[in-house]
């Protein structure tokens, strides 16, 4: 069977990896990181790719300065967005 990989997820995954480090956000927990991912997804267009070949124009296409500003303004919106209404109670929060 052939492995279907989203390069959004990716990209997503990295760049949120990047702005935690780079930024003070209210809560880094895993829930935290995984609703913000999830509401980042939700407004991105998926690109999936199978072969290699795929693989590697998707990853070539997703490195564009349009693409990158675009995960990143709607990271900085989804963690807005969970820092105000998190998923847990405050006192979980890291």
């Amino acid at each position: 069977m052939y492995e279907l990989k989203n390069y959004s997820e990716t990209a997503v995954r990295n760049m949120l990896q990047d702005y935690i480090k780079h930024t003070g956000i209210p809560c880094t927990c895993d829930l935290c990181q995984a609703d913000i991912t999830a509401l980042v997804l939700n407004r991105l267009p998926a690109k999936y790719a199978v072969s290699l070949r795929g693989q590697i124009l998707t990853h070539w296409e997703s490195q564009s300065v349009i693409d990158q500003t675009r995960i990143l303004s709607e990271i900085v919106r989804a963690t807005q967005l969970v820092a105000a209404y998190p998923s847990h109670p405050k006192e979980e929060t890291n």
